[in-house]
């Protein structure tokens, strides 16, 4: 039987995995959740109360200060002796109102007090921002443990889907008697462990979306599901060093100290209370006459210990920068602790995921010798080869684990960083989907089983218009899994300036969430010139940063100049081992078919880094195309193929399908794919393309 690969690699392959209820909308991104948080996590508002709080309580302590207005009012009886036989009783009424500024150490008692305030503004400042990392770093961890848990969903759920199948072909083992009842039942329990283990990551998804609805006061029904990259900067040494005196504790250890050490400066006259005072007085004896005076006053008190207590604070003072100081360099001491723990953390987890790719390489292996054995073991060998497809879903999640482990200790970085880190972007390199980007095939269990027809790709010369208007991916055909899209070159150049970019990363996230590969495609057939191969290159080189699913190249030796001709063949393996050199994206060639029945032609493209050929059969019947596109998927290993077909209006009905109509088109194309999808290597159907499509009758 001819191996075909799992359905639930072919998820992982395609990139993030977002579920397809996301579409049209999909939901909030990464930069919108964080957003969210700045203001409406629970410990931000929290730390923004305090904050109003402490500029009260400064605006409190500023007004407080210098002069205070005093009055007072008064009524007396008195008995005033006139001479030595002689008195006077009366009765005396009294209004007084003055001013008093307060000197040396009742002055300096208000200077600290306002001191103390603007201290606990600072650190509250510190705090605030504080918050804010920690909930930013929040919102992060959720997303990265939904967006894995989404992937290993689908995962499952794929592996969940040949229940059925095996079901009936393990009763249909037992009852010809090739197959023992404790091993049906042995093999059937593997469904039910990674049912288990999907509900488990549901759960999980159904947590994390939770908690980003608490950290963000935002409903959450849908998020967008794409791995994230961060500047590589914020995991250098350098970068961390210089956060260092940023970092919240040693940046609230700071503050503390230059506040006590200005503190200090008015505890020399500590114990000293003295005011001065100017005050107004008016008195009336009643039944008698008016009187009036002007006072200037000073007051002074101190301890008789004086000294004892002026030392004595400012040894408080110092005794308190001594304990800041040393708690400083202890808390420096912990931040280079941590920042080395978590560069060390980071590559470890880095240097795992080799091992997950190899176990992964090697589950497909033994996969790929129990489907070849399966014909001549028919008991044991279906039982091998279904235990073999559950050790590559293992291996798949043993992936997942992996970039999970690396994102979390990546974020453990970013936190000691945050601050020069804040920007990320769509990843190029998704660590759980990178690995697996040359499986595209789905899943076959039986022998001679035709699974369902083989997903379309489409080739759309007009990518602006998608870029524009990314709901137009609606109008795919069910069953659609790729799409190749095309720009001029002034686009092109476009698309490496940020605005571009984002509108690109929205479009490969609805792509994503409708099950669609997004891949680059760029045609021009001088570029496999010497002369003309400086100019793709240039083209790329901006747009190296860009996240897309592959890039397709559409070049084809009857479009060049017939002096040219003769050169194609070595010159298209120079311009795509450039290509490779210049960009880590999967590059696929599109060609005729004809070119690739040169002897050794496909292992010397395979070896230029290709990992994908699509072969122009613009041959409308299926048969025939089948015929032809046989013999083509006896290439290298690892080197997929696939097949392109016209529904071009200019060819002849013998060339494309065009006069059909789509739905008897769309009939072809399945029949073309089932005739050829047992094949090993087989990577589907792909249509020159979409516009001509959709001008043609239903």
């Amino acid at each position: 039987m001819a191996l075909a690969w799992p359905l639930y690699l072919v998820l992982l392959g395609a990139g993030a995995m977002a579920s397809p209820s996301l579409a049209p909308a999909p939901g909030a991104s990464l930069e919108e959740l964080e957003q969210w948080a700045l203001t409406a996590a629970p410990t931000v508002r929290l730390a923004q109360a305090e904050q109003d709080l402490a500029m009260h309580r400064t605006g409190a302590a500023g007004a407080s200060q210098g002069a205070r207005l005093f009055g007072g009012t008064g009524l007396s009886t008195a008995r005033e002796a006139v001479n030595d036989s002689l008195s006077r009783d009366y009765q005396r009424f009294n209004v007084q109102l003055g001013v008093r500024w307060p000197l040396l150490g009742s002055r300096d008692a208000q200077l600290r007090s306002v001191r103390e305030a603007e201290l606990a503004v600072e650190q509250g400042q510190v705090r605030l921002r504080q918050a804010r990392q920690e909930a930013v770093q929040a919102v992060r961890r959720s997303y990265v443990r939904h967006l894995r848990s989404a992937q290993r969903v689908q995962i499952a759920q794929a592996f969940l889907d040949l229940k059925p199948q095996a079901q009936a072909q393990l009763l249909h083992r037992r009852e010809s008697g090739v197959l023992l009842e404790a091993e049906r039942l042995k093999l059937l329990g593997l469904f039910d462990t990674v049912q288990a283990a999907r509900d488990s990551q549901r759960a999980l998804q159904a947590t994390s979306l939770n908690e980003l609805e608490r950290l963000t006061n935002q409903p959450q029904h849908a998020i967008q599901t794409q791995p994230m990259a961060w500047p590589e900067a914020c995991r250098s040494p350098e970068t961390l060093r210089a956060r260092e005196d940023q970092y919240p504790p040693i940046a609230l250890i700071h503050l503390e100290l230059n506040a006590w050490g200005q503190i200090a400066e008015t505890m020399q006259r500590t114990g000293l209370e003295a005011s001065i005072a100017v005050a107004q007085g008016f008195s009336r004896d009643i039944g008698g006459p008016n009187g009036r005076n002007t006072a200037v006053g000073v007051d002074f008190s101190m301890p008789l210990q004086w000294r004892a207590q002026r030392d004595a604070a400012l040894g408080q003072v110092q005794s308190q920068r001594t304990r800041l100081e040393t708690l400083l360099d202890l808390r420096r001491n912990e931040f280079q602790a941590a920042a080395e723990q978590a560069q060390a953390q980071w590559r470890l987890r880095r240097g795992e995921m080799s091992g997950h790719q190899l176990s992964l390489q090697a589950a497909q292996e033994v996969l790929r010798v129990a489907s070849l054995r399966l014909e001549a073991f028919d008991g044991s060998g279906y039982g091998r080869m279904l235990s073999a497809h559950h050790d590559l879903y293992q291996a798949s999640m043993q992936v997942v684990d992996g970039a999970e482990r690396v994102d979390l200790a990546e974020l453990d970085l970013l936190a000691l960083a945050a601050g020069d880190c804040d920007l990320a972007s769509p990843a190029l390199n998704d660590g759980a989907a990178l690995a697996l980007t040359a499986v595209t095939s789905p899943l076959a269990l039986t022998p001679g089983h035709t699974a369902a027809p083989k997903g379309l790709g489409w080739y759309i010369w007009n990518g602006q218009s998608l870029l524009e208007n990314p709901s137009s991916l609606d109008a795919l055909p069910q069953g659609s899994h790729r799409v190749l899209v095309s720009f001029t070159a002034p686009q092109l150049r476009a698309l490496a300036q940020p605005a571009e970019q984002k509108r690109w990363a929205q479009l490969l996230a609805q792509a994503g969430a409708r099950g669609l590969r997004l891949e680059l495609l760029l045609g021009e057939a001088t570029w496999v010139l010497p002369s003309q191969r400086q100019a793709l290159l240039d083209l790329l080189a901006p747009l190296r940063a860009l996240p897309v699913d592959g890039l397709h190249l559409d070049l084809e030796r009857s479009q060049l100049p017939p002096a040219d001709q003769p050169l194609w063949g070595e010159a298209v393996v120079d311009t795509l081992r450039a290509v490779r050199s210049a960009v880590d994206w999967p590059i696929a060639l599109t060609t005729h078919y004809r070119e690739l029945r040169a002897p050794n032609f496909t292992r010397q493209i395979h070896a230029a880094g290709v990992t994908e050929l699509v072969a122009m059969v613009y041959v409308s019947s299926p048969a025939r195309a089948s015929e032809i596109a046989r013999p083509l998927l006896q290439g290298p290993p690892g080197l997929r193929l696939a097949v392109a077909q016209s529904i071009e209006r200019n060819l002849p009905t013998d060339e494309s399908s065009y006069l059909l109509g789509k739905a008897q088109a769309l009939r072809r194309w399945r029949q073309l794919s089932q005739a050829l999808e047992t094949l090993p290597g087989f990577s589907g159907i792909v249509v020159q393309s979409w516009d001509e499509f959709k001008k043609a009758r239903p």
